[in-house]
């Protein structure tokens, strides 16, 4: 299976890549009030308005602010949404090793947003979230 692997802060996240649509600089976002934890807000890609969704935020990491951020977007028509990273690193093609996450992963982050863990190289780890677990009805 191929993964989108991205960077938050210094931890490296596999996303499903057969849903990426695109990858592309944080356009304007409009903020949303009472927006669930993590959602920026809303944003116009080629005439369609997505949710943009900081990524690190909704997993409880520190907010990262400052330059160099993309968005990527991630699934299509009306489920479509624009995931706000540190950085892309790259597809990631596990080669079928892929592992159980960790039981202190996972207690780190809620039940089930874990898939599991790619080892595509010795000593590199990628966590391999699921997305629609992560997101939620709530930030769609």
């Amino acid at each position: 299976m191929s993964t989108l692997a991205v960077l938050l802060g210094r931890a490296e996240f596999g996303l499903p890549a057969g849903r990426v649509r695109e990858v592309l600089r944080p356009p304007p976002v409009t903020r949303v009030p009472f927006a669930p934890a993590g959602v920026r807000g809303v944003a116009q890609v080629r005439g369609t308005v997505l949710a943009v969704v900081d990524l690190g935020a909704r997993l409880g990491m520190a907010p990262v602010a400052g330059a160099g951020r993309l968005v990527v977007v991630w699934g299509q028509g009306r489920e479509a949404v624009g995931l706000l990273v540190d950085r892309v690193v790259g597809l990631v093609d596990d080669g079928g090793d892929e592992q159980p996450p960790p039981d202190e992963a996972q207690a780190a982050l809620p039940q089930g947003w874990l898939a599991g863990v790619a080892v595509p190289a010795p000593g590199r780890r990628v966590a391999l979230l699921h997305l629609e677990r992560v997101l939620g009805e709530e930030a769609r």
